[in-house]
């Protein structure tokens, strides 16, 4: 099976699902990991938005190497993910050059980061409008429509649950990718929000773990794209 995620940072891939992608990398499931921005104003100590970027592309394949993902890097100025025919178009091509049977993305309901947003819903456009003939992009059409879910956003807000996938099996790989995004680790979390983030992050998915009532330590939740189409009778089923 082919899976994409379309995050917005460099590091949200391993916040949102990163446990997720790894049981399916696990069972030899083909993943891509598609990042909007490059994340080159994500640090209070470069003076250079080009270093940052640079830094932040690093990160991101190391973290992909560790599930052997692969990784679209899509380039677009931190915090300036807009509604535009281009990024409209960019976002087609992402979609057509994974090919997934399931995607996930960014909740497209009032996060607190715009890109978040946004990212989520040029994801919504795309995962129709790949199929489409008449829109020309590098990458042909895709044949058929992914079922798609959306992740919980960072603190939970306007987001209830759906399904929740049990991921203590692969929180340990969760949080060696959350790691490899040193620079987010070390200076950004701290410099700019005075947070532990693996700490919240781990807290998260315990938390969700336990309104399973099972014997899971630790569960990431999503939601189901459900307007028209959804693409599968039994969505969930395609959930690891």
């Amino acid at each position: 099976m082919r899976v994409l995620f379309i995050g917005a940072h460099p590091d949200d891939c391993e916040f949102f699902c990163a446990g997720t992608l790894a049981k399916y990398a696990a069972r030899g499931d083909d993943i891509t990991i598609a990042i909007s921005t490059n994340g080159n104003i994500g640090s209070m100590r470069h003076e250079r938005k080009e270093d940052i970027a640079a830094i932040r592309h690093v990160e991101a394949q190391n973290a992909c190497d560790i599930i052997g993902a692969k990784l679209i890097w899509m380039d677009i100025d931190d915090e300036y993910v807009i509604d535009s025919r281009q990024t409209r178009d960019m976002f087609i091509d992402v979609v057509r050059r994974a090919r997934p049977d399931v995607m996930f993305t960014t909740w497209k309901m009032k996060d607190y980061n715009p890109d978040h947003d946004i990212t989520g819903y040029m994801a919504f456009i795309a995962r129709i409008n790949s199929t489409i003939k008449l829109i020309k992009t590098e990458h042909p059409p895709t044949e058929k429509i992914p079922v798609m879910f959306y992740c919980q956003p960072t603190g939970g807000a306007n987001f209830i649950p759906e399904y929740y996938v049990d991921v203590t099996e692969t929180m340990d790989t969760k949080v060696a990718m959350w790691m490899a995004h040193k620079s987010q680790n070390e200076e950004w979390a701290d410099d700019m929000f005075h947070v532990d983030i693996l700490k919240m992050m781990k807290d998260n998915c315990a938390y969700f773990a336990n309104q399973t009532g099972s014997s899971s330590k630790y569960s990431e939740v999503f939601r189901l794209c459900n307007t028209f189409p959804i693409g599968a009778a039994e969505p969930h089923k395609l959930l690891p």
